[in-house]
Formats: structure tokens, C-alpha cells, sequence
């Protein structure tokens, strides 16, 4: 009477197809779920009564395995900037409960940002990767260095966004390159200083304090406060003279903004760096001088060789009156002056003048870079036989500004636009993978869960090593191929009903096995 146990074995088996290939079916449309494949093997077989060969007759199916299909479903179109599909199989986003600190992984990239500023899933649970490096990017902007990816710092961490605003940032770095008209004659010049005759005019008491300029042009710059200061460089030609030309300039802030203990409330202030420009017979810069101050400001012997940063370009000291408490002096913030020329050398050539009153009336006095170490920019500053004009005016310093909104790209890098018209990375989406992830533990909810036939989980970024590459305003539909498993029922149910007709001949076996007993 085993061909019961062989049907019923059947049965069973059948059953659990069905289930499976019915759960497949009910998840056709469920986000990023990935269909079970069931594959079914036979039981141990028993020796034929009679026989002397071996022969054997089997004893029923049983279920061998059930694996996820891990096919990437197709990728949609969504409206949420914050879903995201992962574009290959390579790839799971790591999520984690907040009540409990569970580390789950999901294809189900349907993300938004909770009340308390996390990335959250429909469920809550909490999206994990690495907050970005803010100090690394902003160096490399300032050093005019392009990052090949995102730099982030820590471990991977919950992806929130605390306040939805982004900080004021205080500016470190201006760019002020012109092209300034070679045809310009010098004004009448100071006799024992004529490299600084327009510094030597200047008074913060007059209105404006500069009269004498042959240009001048403009940028914003941002305190600690978030608060803008226009700064302005003024340029003066000063003489024509072995095929050279040579110019001074002056950069300034607004007299009554400016809070240095140097020279604020003196006739100089405002004045946060002087210097001079040579340029060749073809227009081009070869060199540059800068000065700030180091005492009575009125003094040029008191201005002293400007600092020079690792980006070989002279460094200034603004120190701001706040905008929203005049009577507040804030930090002091240091910011580099770029004309377009550096030096290599990130140094003053041995020669250099240590003041500006060490120039005197001397041109070749004007030489503040080593002449072999200068490096010209794309946009430097010129001096061509045309009107002055600004080339390029821009500062890296901002005011703080409200999240407007945020997006993703195809490397998992979190951008946010503010009110200020600043974007910036603020979060690097993780992923994670698995030596064998068929085996990993279904949850619920769309969520999975590492087990030991899978093997734990390695992290990393999109885009990166084995990882695919992630699409923004993008969902992963379902992998389940409705045909194939309308096709797999069919069959199922087939062998179903065969084996509950093996059951029931097995059974009628009985009926008249026990009439001829009696």
C-alpha cells in the first residue's frame, strides 16, 4: 500500500508548488519583489519485491528547494524624486529598524523622508549610507581640484536630513580676473611710492574712497552669519616701461564693515589687500605682488608679504561687522585672492619685497613670484588693447538657505537645491551584496534578511566594484514573468489531480484486497 504514501507524497509536494507559483502570481505587481523558484526532488527508493538486479521503485516527490530568482524586475518611471531602482543584480539597499537597530536589505527603493528628516521606507525603516565629506569637497573646489567621486566620511549611518537647511557658509576663496585696456594712460603718480598711489589717496572717509581708479569691479562675500559684503578691486595703471606694463590694485570692503583691530576707525579702512600686477609685451600676467597689513596701516612699510596657501595664491584677513548685530566683530576669516596666476613654489621668491614700501619707485622691484615657478590659469587676468572688463568675479561663500528639494543619481550620491541656489551632496546611498543571495531570508514587507547559506553582506557604493548603478525617479517592478507561472500552474495543477488519482486507485487497491479477505 505504499502507492498511497506515494500519491499523498505527491500531493503534498504539488500543494506546495501551487502555494509558491500562487505567491509569485499575487506579487506581480509588488515593487522590487523577486520570484521563488521550487524545484522538486524524488525520495528514497525501495528495492522491487522478487528481483535480484537492484531494481528499484520509488517511493514519491518530495520539495528539493525554493530559491529567489534574484533577475532584476523592469525598471519605471516615478514621481518621487527619492525612488530609486538599482539597475543591475548586483545590489541591495540597507535599511534598519529603528525600534529594534535590525539590519534588513531591500530592492524596494520606495524612499521619502519622514517628519524627523529620515530616508524612510512605507514601513519606516530607516535608510542607511554615509554622509558626505562637506570640509573634502570644499577644499577640492577651492584648490580647483575635480573629485572622481563623492567624498564621504564616517561609517555607514541612518540618511537624515536634521533641520532641511543648509549653513552659511563663510567665503574662503574669490576669484577676480579682468582683462584691463593696456591703452590706459597713468595718472599723475606719487613721487616716493608711485606703485601705490592709489592706496595712498585712499580715505575711508571720503565718499567714495577711491577717486582715482581706472576699473573696478565687484563680488559678493559671505561672513560666518551668512551675511554679504560686497568686495570690490580697484585697478590703477602705474607705468609702461622696458616693454612691461605694471598696475596696482586694492581689493575693499565697505569702511563701516569692517571690524579689524588693524584698520578699522583709520583712514585706510576697509582695505584688506594691495599689490601689484606686471604684465608682458603681449598682454599676458608674469607676475603679481600682494600685501596686507601688519600695523598703522597708513604706513606702507606696515604691509607685509601676503600669506601664501597651498594653492600658491595670496591669502587675505577680512574681518566682518555682523549684518544682524552691528555691534558684533566676527572671527576674523581668511580668503585667497585669485588673479589667475600662481606660483609652483607656493612661496615669495627669495627677492620679493617683504613690504610694499620696499618697491618704492623701482618697476623691477615688482617681481613677488619666482618668474620659473608662475603658472597661468585658463582665465587669468590680461591686459589687451581693449575696454577693461571683468573675466570672471565669484566667491565660494553663501548664506544659509531652506531644502527645496533633492534627488539622486545614477552613483547613489543624495543632492539637495536649497533657497539660496545651492546644491550640495549631502548623502552617498550604501549598498550591500551577498556571495549567494538566492538565500536570503524573505521578512515580509519586502524586506530580506542575511542568512548563513547567503553568506553576510559587503557593503559598498553604486557604481563601484561589483555594484550596478542606481536610477533615480525609478522603481524595480516585480521579476515574476506572468506567463511562466500561468504555464507552471497549469502544470502543477495536472499533477495534482494525478496524484490524487494514484490516492484514490491506491484506495480502491484496498477496498477489494480487504473483500477477498472476507
Amino acid at each position: 500500500m505504499s502507492a498511497i504514501w506515494t500519491g499523498v507524497s505527491g500531493l503534498l509536494a504539488y500543494s506546495d508548488g501551487i502555494t509558491n507559483t500562487g505567491n509569485n502570481l499575487a506579487n506581480a505587481s509588488t515593487t522590487g519583489f523577486k520570484s521563488s523558484r521550487m524545484l522538486f526532488a524524488d525520495m528514497l527508493s525501495n528495492m522491487a519485491g522478487g528481483t535480484s538486479d537492484g531494481s528499484q521503485i520509488g517511493m514519491g516527490v518530495q520539495v528539493g528547494s525554493v530559491s529567489m530568482s534574484t533577475t532584476v524586475g523592469g525598471i519605471q518611471k516615478a514621481n518621487n524624486s527619492m525612488d530609486m531602482a538599482i539597475d543591475g543584480e548586483h545590489g541591495y539597499f540597507i535599511v534598519k529598524n529603528p525600534d529594534n537597530d535590525k539590519v534588513y536589505y531591500t530592492r524596494d527603493g520606495s524612499f521619502n523622508f519622514d517628519t524627523s528628516g529620515y530616508l524612510t521606507t512605507s514601513t519606516g525603516n530607516q535608510v542607511q549610507g554615509w554622509a558626505v565629506d562637506q570640509d573634502a569637497v570644499t577644499a577640492a573646489k577651492r584648490a580647483g581640484k575635480s573629485l572622481t567621486e563623492v567624498p564621504t566620511t564616517g561609517t555607514v549611518t541612518d540618511i537624515q536630513i536634521k533641520d532641511f537647511t543648509l549653513p552659511a557658509q563663510a567665503t574662503g576663496s574669490v576669484t577676480m580676473t579682468a582683462n584691463l585696456d593696456s591703452t590706459t594712460d597713468p595718472e599723475t603718480l606719487d613721487a616716493t611710492n608711485p606703485f601705490f598711489t592709489m592706496f595712498t589717496n585712499y580715505n575711508a572717509t571720503n565718499s567714495p574712497p577711491v577717486a582715482n581708479s581706472d576699473y573696478s569691479t565687484q563680488v559678493k562675500a559671505y561672513d560666518s552669519e551668512g551675511g554679504a559684503h560686497t568686495l570690490t578691486t580697484y585697478y590703477s595703471k602705474t607705468k609702461d616701461e622696458n616693454g612691461k606694463e605694471y598696475w596696482e590694485y586694492m581689493v575693499t570692503a565697505p569702511p563701516k564693515e569692517d571690524g579689524s583691530t588693524t584698520t578699522a576707525g583709520t583712514t585706510k579702512a576697509g582695505v584688506l589687500m594691495i599689490g601689484t600686477l606686471t604684465f608682458s609685451a603681449q598682454g599676458e600676467l608674469e607676475n603679481q605682488t600682494a600685501f596686507t597689513p601688519s600695523g598703522d596701516p597708513t604706513s606702507l612699510s606696515n604691509w607685509t608679504q601676503a600669506a601664501i596657501n597651498s594653492n600658491g595664491v595670496p591669502q587675505m584677513n577680512a574681518t566682518f561687522v555682523s549684518k544682524t548685530n552691528p555691534s558684533t566683530v566676527l572671527a576674523s576669516q581668511p580668503i585667497e585672492y585669485k588673479t589667475g596666476l600662481s606660483t609652483s613654489e607656493k612661496a615669495w621668491s627669495a627677492s620679493a619685497p617683504t613690504s610694499a614700501a620696499g618697491i618704492g619707485a623701482l618697476a623691477s622691484a615688482n617681481s613677488g613670484y619666482t618668474p620659473s615657478a608662475t603658472v597661468n590659469e585658463a582665465t587669468c587676468t590680461t591686459n589687451y588693447a581693449t575696454s577693461s572688463y571683468t573675466l570672471n568675479s565669484k566667491s565660494d561663500g553663501y548664506a544659509s538657505g531652506e531644502l527645496v528639494s533633492t534627488s539622486v543619481d545614477e552613483n547613489g550620491v543624495i543632492s539637495g537645491t536649497f533657497s539660496n541656489g545651492q546644491s550640495a551632496a549631502l548623502y552617498v546611498v550604501a549598498l550591500a551584496d551577498f556571495r549567494n543571495p538566492t538565500d536570503l531570508y524573505r521578512e515580509g514587507n519586502n524586506l530580506l534578511s542575511a542568512t548563513k547559506a547567503s553568506g553576510s553582506a559587503t557593503t559598498g557604493r553604486a557604481h563601484s566594484g561589483v555594484y550596478d548603478g542606481i536610477s533615480g525617479y525609478s522603481l524595480e517592478s516585480s521579476n515574476v514573468d506572468m506567463a511562466t507561472e500561468m504555464v507552471n500552474l497549469i502544470t502543477l495543477q495536472r499533477a495534482f489531480d494525478s496524484n490524487s488519482k494514484v490516492v484514490s486507485t491506491a484506495d480502491e487497491m484496498m477496498q477489494k484486497t480487504l473483500e477477498i479477505k472476507r
